[in-house]
Order: C-alpha cells, then structure tokens, then sequence
C-alpha cells in the first residue's frame, strides 16, 4: 500500500520549478510538422488619438505576440523599406502586392487608432485581396483593451484561415504562495488568465492547498461559467464545483476517501476521478448534470491487483477514458472504455498505448480525439509526448533540460498549455505542434501548475 500511495503522490505532483527570470527568455526546442508563414505588420498608426504613443506601442506588442502565436503566422522584423510600402494607395492602402510578393511576404496587417476608435485591414499577397475588421472601441484600460485586440487578433486569423483562433481563450491555473505566513500549511489558489498570461485573477479564496482545476466544458453557444478543482479545506483532498463568476463551490460528491484528478466529459454527464475508499487508489465514474451537479452514486470502473490509478482524461465522444496505471510495473498510460453500469471489474480491460519510456504521467486527449499529450521521463527529465491513434507513434513533442508536466490541449488541436519547473518555482509556457520553440507566459515568484485550457 505504501508503494501505492507514493505512486498516487508523484501522479499528483510530478511537476517541477523552474526559475522565473523575466529577463530572459526561457525556450524549448520542439519537432515542427509545418512552416509558418511571413506576415508584416505595420507599426500602428495613430490619428487625433488622446491614449498616447506608449500605449498605443503596448497594443502594438500584444498583438505582435498573437500573431506570432497562433500556430500559422509569423511576424517579420521592420524595415524602412517595407513600412514605406504601405504608403502607395494599392490595396487599400497597404501597398501593392506585387511588391510585397517579391519580398516573400505572405501577409500584410495594418492598424489604425483613430481617436477611441481601433480599425484594421489585412491584405492576403497571394490572392490579392483586403479585408477589414469591424472598428472596436478603446477604452484607455489595458485591461479591457488587450481583449480587444485578442479579439482583433482572432478576427484576423479567422479571415486569412477561416479556423477559430486562440487568442481570446483563458487558462486555469493554480499558484502556490511560497511566502505564506503559515509555514505549517501549503496554500495554493486557483486562478485564471488570458492565454498570454495577462489578465491574472484569483478565482477561489480557500486558503487552503487547491489542485488541478478543469473547465466545466459550455453547452454549445455559450460561454465556459464553472471548473472543477480539488481542494484539501476538509484535510482530505475532496473535489468542488465552483462558478467563475462571483458564487459559492460545491462538493461534488460525499464518498468516502480521498478523491483527486477530476476530468469531465465534453458532454457534460460524467466525471472521471480517482479514489481511494476501497483502501486503493482506483478510477471511479460519477454521473453530472450541470444544474443538478452529481447524480446518483459513483461506479468503481476500473482496479487492479496492487495497482494505483491516476489522472482521467476523457475522449471528445465521452466513449472512452485514457489513465494512468503502474498494474504492470512502471506507470503507463492505457485506454478503456467506459463500462456499462453494472459491469463487473473482472470484465473491464485497458490497453497499454505508451511503451517507448518510464514514468508516464498527465494525459490529455486532444478535442478532434486524434492525440494525446502525455509526460514521461526521457532521460533526466521530464518530456511532453504526443499519441497519435491514427498510426500508433508516439513522438516527444520537448527535449532539453527542466521538467514539462501537465499537458492541457487548446481547442484548435494545434495548441497546449504545460508547467516546467525546477527546485525554484514553476511558470507555465504555451506551445504548438507548427513552432520551434515554446514562450513562457507566467512570471513571478509563486509556482504556477497544473494549467487547463479553456475549451470551446
């Protein structure tokens, strides 16, 4: 049991702290599978504008850093010669195609800040033709204003790719103050951010040691209101419900035990979780109804002999559940089914997906169910591989040193979330499948972890 128990605990926390230094940047080399392609954006222009050139700069930056985070784009360094292009009157005034062909330059953006007033036209070279945002309002907040140009950015994307883009998204988090006043207890809260890191704000005020918060995915239409969270306020770790919005949590379920890594279907009528009420560590199912919250009693879905069990995570159809278990020595990641009620353990069988390395660990299923981003010890550290169920290969998506846990997919498929950290703290960085290297999006003293992705 003991063996068990140390197990369920390097499932929880095999995560490790990374230095946040601001000052310099932190990459890390990735396999690539597509190029991105040129974009320029012209320096924002400002007309009778009363918000200042610092600030319209502030604006300028953030939606440099969209563009070159969306996955397809990448912006190219200024020149006098190319911003000089844009002053002839072809295309609207973004200058002439043919010009900008020559250069290599697939994509050409420009902004203008008239009074309160954000406008923006993008000109694709190769089909030779413009197309303009609808003008949004400035409200001289930056807090405000950086959704506005998330948004633009968006709007952008959505207009050369026709795809939705991820820049208005938010992430999950939680964040350890390692400077507590209470050195007998470990506090830890959940926040929320934009998907750049901006916009931090703390959504729970437990004072208590809270762990791997999830969105509650939205009916369609709408937008994400509520995530689950595990939170140690009881002594035992129990999971709640809890609105993102102003509101009271909920505990979801009054099963004996510890209870920790909640996943909830797409659907929104199952939550996976591990408990240990039966004196192992095992993967139960608890039906959920978003207004009702759980239904009925929990079903024990899968148990092995001497085995623990650990981090749930739920196909897009809610079909199918991926987990860890170590039932064959190390901890792999399998895949199961999800039984019938009723169904006897002894019938229940997982397949092993993950051979290639030990210590396997966070699996998140990518929303078109194509992949699945797990963590395994390569070498010294800890890597992020990808799953491909199409043809079997698992592939690191990380290499080099620090520890990369807790994989959260964006819901283009293109996009993930992790935590990398050392001895010192942990921060969170952003990374997709097209790029060469992944941004660090948190800074500070505190350890961020267990980052989730804001689904659709």
């Amino acid at each position: 049991m003991l063996h068990n128990l140390n197990f369920w605990f390097f499932c929880l926390f095999a995560y490790s702290f990374l230095s946040a230094d601001e000052s310099r940047p932190l990459t890390v080399d990735l396999a690539t599978e597509s190029p991105l392609s040129p974009l320029y954006l012209l320096p924002f222009y400002s007309e009778q504008s009363e918000l200042g050139d610092a600030y319209i700069r502030q604006l300028e930056r953030i939606l440099t850093f969209d563009l070159n985070h969306n996955g397809s784009t990448m912006t190219l360094k200024r020149t006098p010669e190319n911003d000089r292009l844009s002053l002839g009157r072809a295309c609207g005034g973004l200058g002439s195609a043919f010009d900008w062909k020559e250069r290599g330059i697939f994509y050409v953006v420009k902004v203008t800040v008239e009074g309160s007033m954000l406008t923006a036209s993008v000109l694709d070279v190769c089909k030779q033709s413009v197309k303009n945002a609808h003008p949004s309002p400035l409200t001289g907040n930056l807090s405000e204003d950086r959704r506005q140009i998330h948004a633009l950015a968006d709007a952008i994307y959505r207009a050369l790719f026709g795809r939705e883009g991820i820049a208005s998204t938010k992430l999950l988090y939680t964040m350890k103050l390692d400077n507590s006043s209470d050195s007998n207890r470990w506090i830890s809260e959940v926040w929320e951010c934009d998907y750049d890191g901006g916009n931090a704000r703390k959504v729970t005020q437990e004072r208590a040691y809270c762990v791997t918060p999830t969105y509650i995915p939205p009916k369609p239409g709408y937008t994400v209101g509520g995530f689950l969270y595990v939170s140690y306020r009881l002594g035992q770790p129990k999971i709640y419900a809890a609105p993102l919005k102003e509101g009271k949590s909920s505990r979801l379920s009054y099963l004996g035990g510890n209870q920790l890594m909640p996943a909830i279907s797409r659907q929104r009528d199952k939550i996976a979780f591990i408990c240990d009420v039966t004196g192992n560590p095992d993967l139960f199912l608890q039906p959920f109804n978003l207004e009702k919250g759980a239904v009925g009693k929990p079903q024990q879905i899968f148990s092995a002999p001497n085995a623990t069990q650990g981090s749930p995570t739920f196909s897009p159809d809610g079909t199918r559940l991926a987990f860890v278990s170590n039932k064959d020595g190390s901890p792999k990641i399998y895949v199961m089914n999800i039984p019938e009620a009723g169904t006897p353990l002894k019938h229940i069988k997982a397949t092993l997906i993950s051979k290639r390395n030990r210590e396997n660990s966070a699996p998140a299923w990518s929303p078109d169910g194509t992949k699945l981003a797990y963590c395994a010890r390569t070498k010294n550290d800890r890597q992020i591989w990808i799953y491909d169920f199409a043809t079997g290969r698992e592939t690191p998506l990380t290499e080099g040193p620090g520890h990369k846990e807790n994989p959260s997919w964006g819901p283009d498929n293109l996009h993930l979330v992790f935590n990398s950290s050392s001895s010192k703290g942990g921060e969170l960085f952003i990374i997709d499948l097209n790029q060469a290297e992944a941004t660090q999006i948190t800074f500070g003293s505190h350890t961020k972890c267990f980052p989730s992705w804001e689904p659709r």
